[in-house]
């Protein structure tokens, strides 16, 4: 996130710190605090709702939690891993706030000035075309003209079909994905940046792809000269475009041989039958569809209206009401005269049963992930609405809830459950298609809406049409309090996606509580949720606003070490080397909790972009050489050491799984190996986090002893660690000694004979 410098950051508390190995003195004042290194106070755990902030404008943070080797520094540098599994989750969450089919990385458009995402084309979109697509005429000719040229524009009026057909063509054409470009791309910038593709900059196009550019705005402005650049850059790189647009809106007549008309629509009697078929099976489908109300009723809707689009609502609702047991003709008229203008909230408001609204939302919020981490949110959700209708003061002797009825938790199996969300079940060890959840457990069966927009629509739609607020952040509160920080971190994200209509009584109410709170996840969520909410351009002047307010305010560090998890996720949205100098001026606060917050931010900045590693590592470096400062650089050194492992997922990645990411970079960035040597040396012959650093470079050893390319890599940084430093070199040979020593329980004998054998040859 882009942020205005505010004003320089001060230490939180009085004293300097000095730049000796020896321990820092106590400070002369007494009211500062003990000195460095008690163990510091649990978290606690506030109220939902009551958010853990100050209270009558008091500042909440105590005066003790200096920068130390306490138990917080050892918790914050022992999490292997942590900070990729971290940065996953959330590319994942926001994956959902957005509505992106995907949440892995995307391509991205800058055209015209604009920051566009390539979305791939909705799976349910894919899946209805394939199975309950029927052909309209003129679609032959299409399938050949998109053969022969790469390019074709369907053309005809509303409601002949054409996304449908133009899905159809990609599918069957492209051997990669498909991808729906926004319709509000300018056809100019487009041939640009193709071309600029083509010639080895810009975008490039994949081998294979399709892509949809479905009623374009633009459309009236393109030309034939245009459309021979974007069809020469697409043949170029094996790639096809399906352009639809209305009969009245190309205005020159050189593109006329690159058009199909499509003047008829496909039968919709046949359009409704494939459908049913598709979802209900031949057999159901035939026998409802000769049912004499429904007949009647089908040839009364048809008969009226021709489009696509009419046939498949009535599919759609003759499907649903089918599902629920009893079909209503009468009720399915009602549905279909109102659908054009509430299809969605149709559906929404059509989910009347409590617990089934419950768990509409819990998988709004949780949308990919397992399918136990959804039900026990939905249950959690479900006794705050029960509460909310049970009376306020009930009477002496009966129980809070007396008024509520029970509810049996068997009453409506997964499978009928799912289809009335239009959801559906990801089998275990398969990604879930719309990729918005990767559980770390590969085993889970996870759940997932079937269209990638309705875990937003949803979540939007029960803040903005209900008067349910107070339940819905009470629960938001119990869901960023969770004890799997996967959970955590999408809830803290869908309460983010809020932000742009409701900022005013989140952001600075809310939000602003989490922020100083004592309680670390209660800050991490106000971190997450102010990242999502400022992807939105309209609101990142305020929430700039407002975090540099926090950054600069030295008398609540807690506000600082928040200030810092939002800056450290720029990478989800823009000015990540702005933010890192900000995150810089922060190291001269002397509390835990910021130095631990500038150590996770640091991680997340690289596990955004590893190229950051560089400046990421060139900061910490010249901050050790600031006495004030070093304390923190040294802990956000070592939590970033500790919290990054490379994942093996990244394309263009050599192997190397389940390496520390740090130590792995330096093969592909060598300048980052000399800020590496002094950053380790520093951390394991300086006072402050000696120990803590030990551990961290046992857990690199840990990973290198069973790892051949992995160990050579890890003794060579050992030797440029040790290399004229006799006090890094008695360090590193008692640790190597430790690794194999009587109380080992997991020995690392190969490593530590290898370590030893550095030593006696560097002499030291």
């Amino acid at each position: 996130m882009s942020t205005p410098t505010p004003p320089p950051a001060a230490a939180g508390a009085a004293g300097g710190t000095p730049g000796a190995a020896p321990p820092r003195p106590e400070p002369p004042a007494p009211q500062n605090g003990p000195a460095p290194g008690p163990k510091p106070e649990p978290d606690p755990q506030p109220a939902a709702g009551d958010g853990g902030g100050a209270q009558g404008g008091e500042p909440a943070d105590p005066p003790h939690d200096r920068v130390g080797p306490g138990d917080e520094a050892s918790a914050a540098t022992g999490r292997l891993g942590q900070g990729s599994q971290r940065y996953d989750h959330l590319r994942n969450a926001f994956a959902n706030v957005d509505g992106d089919v995907v949440g892995g990385d995307k391509y991205v458009y800058l055209l015209g000035g604009e920051r566009d995402r390539l979305r791939p084309v909705s799976p349910l979109l894919v899946e209805r075309v394939r199975f309950a697509y029927e052909e309209a005429p003129g679609a032959d000719d299409a399938r050949e003209a998109l053969r022969r040229h790469g390019i074709v524009i369907l053309r005809g009026a509303a409601g002949l079909g054409k996304t449908a057909t133009a899905v159809r063509l990609l599918i069957g054409a492209c051997r990669g994905p498909v991808y729906h470009l926004d319709s509000g791309v300018d056809f100019a910038s487009l041939a640009d940046r193709l071309d600029a593709a083509e010639s080895g900059g810009g975008i490039g196009i994949e081998a294979g792809a399709g892509f949809l550019l479905d009623r374009p705005a633009d459309a009236r402005n393109l030309r034939g000269e245009i459309h021979d650049r974007l069809q020469t850059a697409l043949i170029t790189a094996g790639a096809v475009m399906v352009v639809t647009v209305a009969d009245t809106d190309l205005a020159d007549s050189e593109l006329l041989s690159g058009v199909v008309d499509l003047t008829l629509p496909p039968s919709t009697r046949a359009l409704v039958r494939r459908h049913l078929d598709w979802r209900l099976g031949a057999g159901p489908a035939g026998l409802l569809l000769a049912e004499p109300e429904v007949e009647e009723l089908v040839a009364a809707h048809l008969a009226a209206r021709t489009s696509c689009k009419a046939a498949a609502d009535l599919a759609i609702a003759l499907e649903e009401e089918y599902g629920s047991g009893a079909v209503d003709t009468s009720r399915i008229r009602d549905r279909l005269a109102r659908q054009d203008l509430e299809a969605f909230e149709i559906w929404a408001e059509g989910l009347a049963d409590p617990f089934v609204r419950a768990f509409a939302l819990a998988l709004a919020v949780l949308n990919g992930l397992p399918q136990e981490d959804v039900a026990q949110a939905a249950r959690a959700l479900l006794r705050r609405m029960d509460g909310a209708l049970a009376p306020a003061q009930p009477d002496p002797g009966e129980p809070r809830y007396g008024s509520v009825p029970g509810r049996d938790p068997f009453a409506v199996p997964m499978r009928r459950l799912l289809a009335r969300l239009r959801a559906r079940r990801v089998p275990p060890g398969a990604a879930p298609r719309s990729g918005a959840g990767r559980p770390a457990d590969s085993r889970a069966r996870c759940l997932e809406y079937e269209d990638p927009q309705y875990p937003r629509q949803v979540l939007a739609h029960a803040w903005s049409q209900y008067a349910g607020q107070d339940v819905l952040l009470d629960w938001f509160g119990e869901l960023v309090r969770d004890r799997s920080e996967e959970v955590r971190v999408y809830a803290a994200v869908a309460l983010g996606g809020l932000l742009p209509s409701a900022f005013g009584y989140l952001g600075e109410g809310l939000l602003a509580d989490w922020a100083f709170a004592q309680d670390f996840r209660l800050r991490e969520a106000a971190g997450y949720a102010l990242a999502a909410g400022s992807r939105d351009p309209g609101l990142l002047p305020d929430i700039e606003a407002m975090v540099g307010v926090w950054f600069a305010d030295r008398g609540r560090p807690m506000g600082q070490a928040t200030a810092a998890r939002v800056y450290g996720l720029s990478p989800l949205t823009a000015g990540s080397r702005q933010n890192l100098a900000l995150l810089a001026r922060l190291a001269v606060v002397d509390n835990v909790k910021v130095a631990v917050a500038i150590g996770n931010s640091c991680s997340d900045l690289i596990a955004g972009d590893y190229r950051l590693a560089l400046p990421v590592l060139g900061v910490l470096r010249s901050r050790v050489n600031d006495p004030q400062a070093r304390p923190t650089s040294l802990l956000a050194f070592l939590v970033v050491a500790s919290a990054l492992l490379v994942d093996g997922t990244r394309p263009g990645m050599a192997p190397g799984e389940g390496w520390p990411a740090l130590l792995y970079l330096t093969a592909d960035q060598p300048e980052l190996r000399e800020p590496l040597l002094v950053l380790w040396r520093d951390a394991l012959s300086q006072a402050h986090f000696n120990k803590q650093a030990q551990h961290v470079l046992r857990t690199w050893a840990a990973l290198a002893e069973s790892d051949d390319k992995l160990r050579e890599s890890f003794l060579a940084m050992v030797a440029g660690i040790v290399y004229g430093d006799p006090r890094s070199a008695a360090i590193v040979r008692a640790c190597a000694q430790e690794w194999v020593g009587r109380d080992e329980l997991v020995p690392l004998p190969l490593v530590a004979w290898e370590v030893r054998k550095v030593l006696e040859r560097e002499k030291v």
